[in-house]
């Protein structure tokens, strides 16, 4: 059963959300889906961190006084905790690259948010609102293979940023999602699960949060009951890390110089 919402988000009356938390995570992903996708991690595993193994480039990041990022945003994915190992891939972005807002271009929307080809418009128009400056992302599954944990960043405008964290506190009320755990530290993210599961095995959460000009996008998924404790501490790394005001170095995404930002 996919979550609700699709055809809303998609006539652009939400901003961010519609290349945000649509871009391949929670909202638009089935139980279904997700089931498939733990089954597809260990499989990815040895490929993945053969990799891994070949990116050597480093790339390095920081934070300005205002809070606004320079260099490259993937440096500033969590790094995979010890006995983690990359999971599935994200549509075309893959489990663990960067993609500069230029290679946002229509095929890639089409494959990531699922718009039909009529709402093209409307998604490249909220592109160009957002300055949208790239979209970094990290899939990871835990050591046993039974939670999934998918991050995606985006840097944007700031209060664009901002914005998905109200609107996802709005899914409970108006839509009856569950309301997820809180994330330590950080008061103004917001995690929520879709309806109550019923007689389904595999329960998820989406979460969104936001630093300055980065937003931070979890999907959580997992055998029901899912691990929210684990999810929510793993995005409290990830915010902790955005806010570092220590230069970063991580290897080069593999198909980028790892978003290189001025």
């Amino acid at each position: 059963m996919s979550i609700p919402m699709r055809g809303r988000l998609a006539a652009g009356a939400v901003a961010s959300i519609v290349v945000g938390a649509a871009i391949g995570f929670g909202v638009v992903h089935s139980r279904d889906t997700t089931h498939d996708r733990l089954q597809a991690a260990a499989d990815a595993t040895a490929s993945a961190q053969a990799r891994l193994a070949v990116i050597q480039a480093p790339v390095t990041a920081g934070v300005r006084s205002d809070g606004s990022h320079y260099g490259s945003l993937f440096a500033y994915l969590l790094p995979l905790p010890s006995t983690y190992s990359l999971g599935p891939a994200v549509g075309t972005i893959g489990d663990n690259d960067y993609v500069s807002a230029a290679q946002v271009n229509a095929q890639v929307q089409g494959q990531l948010l699922k718009l039909p080809k009529s709402d093209m418009t409307n998604s490249e128009g909220t592109l160009a609102d957002l300055h949208l400056q790239g979209i970094a992302v990290r899939t990871m599954v835990n050591g046993s293979d039974t939670d999934e944990f998918d991050f995606e960043l985006m840097q944007l405008d700031p209060k664009a940023a901002s914005s998905d964290e109200k609107l996802l506190a709005s899914f409970v009320d108006g839509l009856g999602f569950r309301q997820g755990a809180s994330v330590p530290g950080y008061g103004s993210a917001v995690c929520v699960l879709p309806p109550e599961l019923g007689s389904d095995k595999v329960d998820s959460m989406v979460c969104a949060a936001s630093y300055g000009d980065v937003e931070v996008l979890l999907e959580a998924s997992g055998v029901a009951p899912l691990d929210q404790n684990t999810a929510v501490h793993l995005l409290a790394q990830q915010l902790d890390r955005l806010k570092s005001n220590q230069t970063l170095t991580a290897p080069v995404s593999p198909s980028t110089a790892g978003g290189q930002n001025a």
